[in-house]
């Protein structure tokens, strides 16, 4: 994470734990259940949660059973986590680091000591994965796994808008919602606003599907699951912008990786 990043992230943080609390709809409909059939946590397993936040998936986890180690490159979203923390949540310990800092992650968990690794939205706002992937792949046991969710790299940037269009039939008109991408293919930087009313925007980092599973393959892993998500059919909304719209196109996937043999 840049200075510039990290800043930003401190700036927001309380708006963002303000706004999804113990989760969000978006994170208890498709995030959270997609994420818990790949990780499939037993009691007693040790989990690192990259990037964790406020920390409501480490509670949830630890609520589970699970031995939690979450970090985060935001203080501020780290002490909101540990605010957030009550004696029934479990084993959680917070730690403030950088998911770009490779050596500080490696001080987390011995090699080959660790059952899962979790990301949970967040991989996109990384200017940099290797240091995350390699320092998972080293502290992952044999057998382990690493489960990470982005917004959907097809659909989710500042080239895709999303739309919407009157359909005429026989019967009464009526209105269908899509997504228009103008690019996808190279990797860019750009700015984002991931909740409403956000102070100011944060940055974002946009990869390919080939690039993303290109940085998770030379780090050592293979995809054994991958799920994409989708809001039900019939979920009422009455914003033209809300991904329930669209219930054909996913707004977001979730990864299982593996240590590759060898």
């Amino acid at each position: 994470m840049t200075e510039r990043d990290r800043k930003i992230w401190d700036s927001i943080a309380e708006h963002w734990d303000e706004q999804l609390g113990e989760g969000n709809d978006f994170q208890k409909m498709l995030i959270i259940p997609a994420t818990d059939r790949l990780l499939a946590i037993a009691p007693g397993e040790t989990v690192v949660d990259a990037c964790c936040g406020n920390g409501n998936y480490a509670r949830r986890l630890s609520r589970g059973g699970a031995r939690v180690i979450a970090f985060d490159g935001s203080a501020t979203f780290v002490e909101l986590a540990r605010k957030r923390t009550l004696p029934g949540d479990g084993d959680v310990n917070y730690h403030v680091v950088d998911a770009c800092n490779q050596p500080a992650i490696d001080t987390l968990a011995a090699p080959r000591s660790v059952d899962a690794y979790v990301c949970s939205m967040a991989m996109m706002d990384l200017p940099a994965l290797d240091p995350l992937l390699r320092a998972a792949r080293a502290q992952l046991k044999p057998g382990g796994r690493f489960v990470f969710s982005v917004c959907h790299p097809c659909w989710n940037s500042n080239e895709a808008d999303m739309t919407g269009r009157l359909v005429q039939g026989e019967g009464e008109p009526g209105q269908t919602f899509g997504v228009e991408v103008f690019r996808y293919a190279a990797d860019w930087p750009h700015l984002s606003r991931g909740l409403l009313h956000q102070p100011e925007p944060h940055w974002m980092y946009h990869r390919s599907i080939s690039s993303l599973l290109g940085d998770c393959f030379r780090a050592g892993f293979v995809v054994n699951a991958i799920e994409e998500p989708l809001f039900p059919a019939d979920l009422r909304t009455r914003s033209p912008f809300s991904w329930a719209r669209r219930p054909d196109i996913p707004p977001a996937m979730v990864v299982r990786l593996v240590p590759s043999p060898g």
